[in-house]
C-alpha cells in the first residue's frame, strides 16, 4: 500500500469516527424538532455509508 493509500485511509477512519459520534449526537443529545433531527440522522447515515464505502475501495483488492 503506497503512502498517499494510507494517508487516504486513516483519514477516512478518522471521519467515520466523528460520523458515528455525530449520528450519537444527532440522536440522544441534540435538542431540535423531530424534522431537523430526522434529517440530520438521515444525513449522518449517509455519511457513515460513504466512509464505508471508502474503506472497502482503499482496502479492497488491487489489480
Amino acid at each position: 500500500m503506497d503512502k498517499r493509500t494510507k494517508v487516504k485511509l486513516i483519514t477516512t477512519v478518522i471521519c467515520l469516527l466523528f460520523s458515528v459520534f455525530a449520528l450519537y449526537t444527532f440522536i440522544f443529545v441534540a435538542d431540535v424538532s423531530k424534522g431537523w433531527r430526522i434529517a440530520l440522522i438521515i444525513i449522518a447515515i449517509f455519511w457513515i455509508l460513504s466512509g464505508l464505502s471508502n474503506l472497502m475501495e482503499y482496502c479492497g483488492k488491487k489489480k
